[in-house]
């Protein structure tokens, strides 16, 4: 240890260059620090560079090169990306993704414009294609980012593409985050940060899983003579963040967001001013930045006077405050019209929402949450991410990692998440895209994480299924559906855009069959207030079953399918996270047509994982066929080891949905 501190301190008098490497949490030497790369420069060697993958693509280079100036008396920051990726495949299906560039930037109060847009695509032969300018296309990406999309000329086996673009970000106390990862192998990433005296930034590590290498370079700027009399100015710290051989990051069926799966860095200001200064990052900081006037969600509520006395006059009407949560709850959901836009901070007036104008999803949420107070019922905001943009990183305290708001109210010691933007909706139901993981709580004196764990975020179907079949192989009978959670809301918005109630049971259960036949059709909720909903119909379908000479072939489940298997790898080493929850319970009396004898014989059969299961069970006895599916997913998230069990269970959801049974005349099946 004392040779090593010995070591350091002479890197420190010499002024020599200290290069470390940060690998999964230890201090080692850095590998050799990679040189600039020149733009449109691109070395015979590139040409023949075989990669060790068979993806159809990959990125040779992505390199980011961030630099600060003053302007106005405002401090900008200036980010130059540069990429080179390599097209490996002729199929034109992958040359065309590789040849798409889309490049999003944040637009959201003009935090960031892009500029110097230069993209060249190289040729073995030493042939060059620049990019047209006129090409190039900006559309809005969501309510916060922008996107600049182009195609890259002239792409064949063998182009190197090479773009080159520069953000100006007027923003300074959070950097873009470095992405090392992609969806194809990365062969070098490289960031690089040129300080200014007055300012510095720590780096937060997201999926690091590789190696990735620090060096920081003291720069001599200096024109004063090296002599110790002379106070010399201190050297320019140019901070450097680089890896080699990155894998691809994967893509795969159910995974919240690719951000989750991505190694990244998050730079955030750590010091500031002239001797340099410490600044506090924490939630407790985020937090009081809630709480200042222009976000304040409580004040913001408190001021809307009318809304707080309807609120009271809705619970003179009502019960219980569960009835009166519901009730009010209801009142906004029903009477607001949701823009789309989900926001953490409203944009749209709060006078607005009741007045049915198109309202984001902050507006209808603060208008929720003034109500419940005026009725006596505590309420509080939740932001949270939305699943595209990812998991709230908690190493990473910022502000910018909300996009949504939600509203939480307790009732002895259960907390209860809404979203009156969600249209149909109910407590307990919010959308699939804010079903996160986890979401800060904000009350009046304190703050507290909560898991996103919404009560009737489910798909729940309840299926009891009576036919027969004819001996003109025509399906003839009755069905009755209880449904909760996604699939009542889907049914009650089916109402209420004005479909009769045998197209909303057509669509949700019967699409696939022509010709299908309702002669009865029924739609009523369970109880008052209960939200689950009881369809039944009466249906024919005819042909369902293919008669021959021996005997008659159909399929058993006739609903409740599931096509294809949405896990095709063999492997995978990201966790499978579900859309929700999902409970499925079918049961089916089937009458054969005179002439046919059965045995009489009863069988069951189990596919199982950890927190999940498919049952069948089987019993036959003289024309009737009696038998269940019952699919009980009480999970979410799966992780990477369940994944082959979860697989096998979904391949015999397919195989049953498949599968035909053949009855013969003699009642063998």
């Amino acid at each position: 240890m004392a040779s090593m501190r010995l070591t350091l301190t002479l890197y420190l008098l010499l002024g020599l260059p200290l290069s470390i490497s940060v690998v999964q949490g230890q201090v080692h030497e850095s590998e050799t620090f990679p040189g600039p790369a020149v733009f449109g420069e691109i070395p015979d060697s590139l040409f023949d560079y075989a990669p060790a993958h068979d993806y159809p693509y990959d990125y040779l280079l992505k390199n980011a090169d961030v630099r600060f100036y003053e302007e106005g008396g405002q401090i900008g920051v200036e980010l130059v990306y540069h990429f080179r990726l390599k097209v490996y495949s002729d199929d034109p299906l992958q040359k065309g993704e590789a040849a798409l560039i889309s490049i999003p930037y944040y637009d959201d109060g003009n935090l960031e414009e892009i500029a110097e847009v230069e993209a060249l695509t190289h040729q073995p032969d030493g042939s060059v294609t620049a990019l047209d300018e006129d090409e190039m296309h900006s559309a809005e990406l969501n309510s916060r980012y922008r996107v600049l999309e182009f195609i890259m000329p002239d792409v064949q086996q063998g182009s190197v593409i090479e773009y080159r673009y520069t953000i100006h970000r007027n923003y300074i106390d959070e950097l873009p985050d470095f992405s090392f990862s992609h969806q194809v192998p990365t062969r070098l990433a490289h960031l690089s940060v040129h300080n200014v005296d007055y300012l510095r930034y720590d780096a937060i590590e997201s999926n690091l899983d590789f190696d990735v290498h620090y060096h920081e370079q003291k720069i001599d700027t200096s024109s004063i003579p090296l002599v110790f009399t002379y106070k010399r100015p201190e050297p320019v710290s140019v901070e450097h963040w680089f890896a080699r051989d990155i894998p691809a990051v994967e893509n795969a069926a159910y995974i919240s967001s690719l951000n989750d799966l991505r190694g990244r860095l998050h730079l955030q200001i750590s010091e500031f001013g002239k001797p340099r200064q410490p600044l506090e990052n924490s939630w407790e900081f985020v937090v009081a930045q809630l709480r200042r006037r222009d976000y304040d969600p409580f004040r913001q509520a408190g001021q809307l006077n009318s809304l707080m006395e309807r609120g009271r006059e809705l619970a003179e009407e009502a019960g219980t405050a569960k009835q009166i949560r519901d009730t009010i709850f209801s009142y906004v959901n029903q009477t607001m019209l949701f823009n789309g836009e989900k926001r953490a901070f409203h944009e749209t007036p709060l006078t607005n929402v009741l007045n049915g104008e198109p309202s984001d999803q902050a507006a209808v949420n603060l208008v929720l949450m003034a109500m419940l107070d005026g009725a006596g019922i505590a309420a509080y905001p939740v932001y949270l991410s939305g699943r595209d943009f990812g998991r709230i990183n908690r190493e990473f305290p910022s502000l910018y990692q909300f996009n949504q708001m939600l509203v939480a109210t307790e009732n002895d010691g259960h907390m209860t998440l809404m979203d009156a933007s969600f249209s149909h909706s109910r407590p307990g139901l919010i959308a699939v895209d804010s079903y996160n993981h986890a979401g800060l709580v904000l009350k009046r004196e304190a703050f507290d994480w909560v898991r996103i764990q919404p009560e009737h975020s489910y798909f729940d179907l309840d299926v009891d299924f009576e036919a027969e079949l004819s001996p003109e192989c025509g399906l003839t009978g009755s069905v009755k559906v209880i449904a909760g959670g996604y699939p009542a809301r889907r049914i009650w918005e089916g109402l209420s855009a004005e479909e009769s109630a045998g197209q909303v049971i057509r669509s949700a259960f019967f699409e696939s069959y022509a010709g299908m036949e309702l002669t009865r059709a029924e739609i009523r909720e369970q109880r008052r207030g209960s939200h689950t909903v009881v369809l039944s119909a009466d249906f024919h379908i005819p042909d369902y079953a293919i008669s021959f000479r021996e005997g008659l072939q159909f399929r058993p489940m006739i609903i409740g399918t599931l096509q294809e298997n949405p896990f095709e790898k063999e492997e995978r080493t990201s966790a499978v996270i579900l859309d929700a929850p999902e409970f499925l319970h079918v049961r089916y009396k089937i009458t054969l047509p005179e002439g046919y004898e059965l045995e009489k014989s009863r069988m069951d059969h189990a596919t199982t994982s950890d927190g999940a299961r498919l049952q069948e069970e089987y019993e036959s006895s003289g024309r009737t066929l009696f038998y269940t599916f019952m699919a009980d997913i009480s999970r979410r998230e799966f992780a990477p080891e369940n994944y082959r069990s979860l697989r096998r269970l979904y391949d015999r959801w397919v195989f049953l949905s498949h599968e035909e049974w053949f009855i013969d005349r003699r009642g063998a099946l």
